[in-house]
């Protein structure tokens, strides 16, 4: 990948067409994802996903099997450096019916390897909280 931009979209598009050759080639390794519900991993290369029921997919439809596709809503940046970018990723889940049901935050970070920029951290935060009444 070019830019930690085009790692964003390439990453998030790979995992909607659940297409494991262009999802590895948009990981940066080791990789780590963590989710709100207390699912941690960490994925030392590419090797450690075959036939792994780790894949991003596959843990979005553990949790829900009638997840089709997610929709990427905003893609802000948050900080960057030589080396890496962090995102604050807002997506909503789409079922099969193309129904919204559920809008979520994230944290991404994107590396530079070697001049390959690609996601090495994913953090979904859950569904969006509503703001505290004052």
């Amino acid at each position: 990948m070019d830019t930690a931009e085009d790692a964003v979209r390439a990453h998030g598009e790979a995992i909607n067409g659940r297409d494991v050759v262009s999802y590895l080639a948009t990981t940066n390794f080791p990789f780590t994802y963590q989710n709100y519900d207390g699912v941690a991993l960490t994925v030392e290369g590419k090797e450690e996903y075959a036939g792994d029921s780790r894949l991003p997919w596959e843990i979005i439809l553990q949790g829900n099997s009638n997840w089709h596709h997610t929709r990427f809503d905003g893609v802000d940046e948050v900080a960057r450096s030589i080396s890496s970018v962090v995102f604050k990723i807002m997506l909503s889940r789409i079922d099969h019916s193309g129904h919204d049901y559920g809008t979520y935050q994230a944290i991404w970070i994107v590396t530079n390897q070697n001049g390959h920029w690609g996601v090495q951290f994913r953090h979904n935060l859950g569904l969006v909280a509503e703001a505290p009444s004052e």
